[in-house]
């Protein structure tokens, strides 16, 4: 049994930003479905793809300044294909 309808949550504050999170996870996924729709790339491969390819891309502090990690190559395919302008 999964008891996958149960949080586990100790107090109302936890809650709420539990669901929080998961409202804004559900919104970004559905804006990488929708930029899947629009660029008719939903065949080839899904949102949990997409999302799994760019967890790849880290933001690395060098000193003072922020930069972003190297990029793997499929994951550049996929930025190109679905024409994401800035990753950062």
């Amino acid at each position: 049994m999964l008891n996958a309808d149960r949080s586990y949550m100790r107090d109302d504050s936890a809650m709420e930003g539990w669901m929080f999170v998961n409202f804004i996870s559900l919104l970004l996924y559905y804006k990488v479905y929708g930029l899947l729709v629009s660029k008719d790339a939903l065949s080839k491969c899904s949102p949990k793809d997409v999302i799994l390819h760019l967890s790849r891309v880290f933001n690395v502090k060098i000193g003072d300044n922020w930069v972003v990690s190297e990029v793997p190559k499929k994951t550049r395919l996929l930025i190109d294909k679905l024409g994401i302008e800035n990753i950062t």
